[in-house]
């Protein structure tokens, strides 16, 4: 485990743990989003950027907790229906806002444009997209972004369809975070796309059902404050040869 630990010691000595600590368990979801939040095939358990920050957090919060992968869907209608649960890694648009308690951000994401390299694509603005069908997937924040901005958006089941829907000219462009596509034509040795356009940067979260008492959010907040200053979270990036 990271030596960054020795520090949440310190912290509850210091008081800043009291009958938070007594929490009832919770249940957090994610889903299927690499680098950040993914399954390890060969141990059937859920790692990722992400998914090790929010693991390291919970043990310096001393919280008893699950973490499940499921499809982003059913882990958003999870996370505003069951009381004890949260939902990694969100996207915090105006939208969600007053859906959800945030903890965050965990890390931040780059918005995308992804194209054919023969097609040569140069664009300066979003808004030179605009006649172009983008590629982007069911539940995801972009698909709302482009959508309300008046762009024609082809919603496939899961991300990784994009690529492929792509080099078939199904699709123009593919709209998704800087990492996970390149992460997605690395695990599909696909060549001959690129991005294009960097058109937004977000900052993800782990957002929890509105029942959480702000105490406990606070004391989350905090402690994932030390994480950062601690060096743990560039540390955590690095393990997967990713610098921030």
């Amino acid at each position: 485990m990271l030596s960054a630990r020795s520090q949440s010691s310190a912290l509850v000595l210091l008081g800043l743990f009291s009958p938070l600590l007594q929490a009832s368990k919770l249940t957090i979801y994610t889903e299927e989003y690499p680098p950040y939040n993914m399954m390890e095939p060969t141990t059937e358990t859920v790692t990722g950027v992400s998914t090790d920050i929010v693991r390291e957090l919970m043990h310096r919060a001393r919280q008893d907790h699950d973490i499940l992968l499921v499809p982003w869907q059913r882990a958003v209608s999870l996370a505003q229906a069951q009381p004890d649960s949260c939902v990694y890694s969100m996207s915090r648009t105006e939208p969600r806002e007053p859906l959800y308690k945030w903890i965050g951000p965990l890390v931040q994401n780059e918005w995308v444009l992804f194209g054919r390299v023969e097609d040569d694509l140069k664009l300066k603005k979003l808004e030179d997209a605009a006649r172009y069908r983008i590629g982007s997937y069911q539940g995801d924040a972009i698909v709302q972004y482009l959508q309300e901005r008046g762009f024609l958006v082809d919603v496939a089941i899961n991300d990784r369809l994009n690529p492929a829907k792509l080099a078939a000219r199904r699709i123009d462009l593919w709209g998704t975070g800087r990492l996970i596509g390149q992460y997605i034509l690395r695990q599909e040795k696909m060549i001959g796309i690129q991005p294009v356009l960097t058109f937004n940067r977000t900052e993800m979260y782990l957002a929890c059902n509105k029942a959480m008492q702000e105490k406990r959010v606070e004391q989350f907040n905090t402690l994932l404050h030390a994480m950062e200053k601690d060096g743990t979270i560039n540390q955590i990036y690095s393990q997967y040869g990713y610098q921030r």
